[in-house]
């Protein structure tokens, strides 16, 4: 069978899945998926409410492959996968004006993609009713748009390494509870080749977090909350073919316990 470009990409709204007290599923909001073909597709969800748990005014995602030409007049096949969230509360604890994953992809007829996450944003976070400022990582992740170039950087670029933690999280993370040393897939220490497990490296696109007071416990991308759970901010997936980004995530432990994600969407190709 002739080799072909397949387009790839999915972008959700929301989800979950609470298990204590009582077990209850949320399904999928604002769903979009790509074809292999390309095309365009959106998805809403307006008002939604579970329970007192969550709700938000509105969730929309939007996918986007089509055929172009660059600057030389060469074929590109190029990709815009987005999700956003708005009036966003998770039980008075977590809440945001918006919340936007954005990815943009241009990829050759042969060759590995360039994506970037431009656009991806929080606006007005708060946790525990606490403002964060969300300083990124974006200027990095997206010089680096391509896995081949990320992974040359690597060895010599002291901003990359500082994308799979800092010095100053390395030197405390030996005190970091189980509840966040989980969610770093990879060893938060300097090691000589690039993190990857199964070809997939994980990131976050937060470089720190500023939150306006002392009270919170913040280890990096990952916010630990006594009495509510774990928050996890941007965290990004990358692949030879693929970036994924998860804005936002959400594990509640005591006396809720459950899952909850939020803005995620994936950008790609299968050249074939």
């Amino acid at each position: 069978m002739p080799g072909r470009f397949r387009f790839r990409g999915t972008a959700i709204g929301a989800g979950g899945h609470i298990t204590m007290p009582f077990n209850e599923l949320i399904e999928l909001q604002a769903t979009s998926a790509l074809p292999e073909i390309g095309g365009h597709g959106t998805a809403r969800s307006v008002d939604f409410r579970c329970r007192e748990i969550l709700r938000f005014d509105l969730a929309q995602s939007e996918v986007t492959g089509s055929q172009c030409t660059n600057g030389d007049g060469k074929p590109v096949f190029s990709t815009r996968i987005k999700s956003t969230v708005e009036g966003l509360n998770v039980m008075d604890m977590v809440t945001a004006d918006r919340i936007v994953a954005n990815l943009v992809s241009t990829c050759p007829e042969a060759g590995e993609p360039s994506v970037k996450l431009l656009g991806s944003r929080f606006e007005n976070l708060r946790v525990a009713g606490i403002p964060i400022k969300v300083v990124p990582a974006l200027d990095v992740l997206d010089r680096y748009s391509t896995h081949t170039s990320l992974l040359n950087a690597y060895g010599s670029v002291e901003r990359v390494r500082d994308l799979f933690g800092d010095e100053s999280l390395r030197e405390r993370f030996h005190e970091a509870p189980p509840q966040v040393a989980r969610w770093f897939s990879h060893p938060v220490e300097a090691n000589p080749e690039m993190p990857a497990i199964n070809g997939i490296s994980s990131v976050s696109l937060v470089r720190k977090l500023e939150p306006e007071g002392e009270e919170l416990d913040c280890w990096g991308h990952v916010i630990r909350v006594e009495g509510f759970g774990t928050v996890r901010l941007g965290e990004v997936s990358v692949s030879s073919l693929s970036r994924s980004v998860t804005m936002l995530q959400i594990d509640l432990n005591c006396p809720f316990v459950g899952r909850m994600m939020f803005c995620t969407s994936e950008d790609g190709c299968n050249p074939g």
